[in-house]
């Protein structure tokens, strides 16, 4: 887990359906940190073009990605936050969109990157309600998706990890990632 005098956000990602909320509250209940859920933060232009089932592009993202990247930078140096981290949840698809989450937060990220087979995470999205990403949504986030790989990944030197979420319940995936970030 992140260095205790370092200010860190611990970004959890991956496409729609592959249970950023769960796991980034589970990881912030158990480091004791403030958690963001990044779709709060998505403009309402964002939220009704996806609602209506049309893809965000790059720019509809820059902006989001920088809100969410700043909030959580700011939570992880609130002065009662002890642990110096905080959690954030966002879809971050593209190598791209980690570099301007780093960029943007200027400070130390670590990167959860979960994800699965298409037809587990259309299943998945099709069965929760309340959201407005829905289940013809997931296409567009699978296509565009780059899992991390090599020099990205924490065992190569980077700072992501990538987990395979498919047959494992919340726990697991957190005890996973706390192993690979060991």
């Amino acid at each position: 887990m992140p260095a205790a005098d370092k200010h860190t956000i611990v970004v959890v990602g991956g496409p729609a359906g592959t249970g950023k909320t769960t796991v980034g509250e589970i990881l912030a209940a158990q480091m004791a940190c403030p958690f963001v859920e990044g779709d709060i933060l998505h403009p309402k232009a964002n939220i009704d073009k996806m609602s209506q089932g049309i893809a965000l592009t790059d720019d509809d993202r820059w902006g989001w990605l920088e809100k969410l990247s700043v909030i959580a930078a700011e939570k992880s140096k609130e002065p009662e936050n002890a642990s110096h981290t905080s959690v954030v949840t966002c879809s971050m698809l593209k190598k791209l969109y980690r570099q301007h989450i780093k960029d943007s937060a200027q400070t130390t990220c670590r990167f959860i990157f979960l994800y699965s087979l298409y037809e587990l995470l259309l299943e998945r999205v099709g069965g929760r309600s309340g959201h407005f990403m829905k289940a013809d949504m997931v296409k567009s986030q699978f296509d565009i998706m780059e899992v991390p790989e090599g020099p990205e990944l924490v065992e190569n030197g980077g700072d992501c990890v990538a987990i395979e979420i498919a047959g494992k319940s919340p726990e697991q995936l957190y005890n996973e990632i706390v192993e690979k970030l060991k």
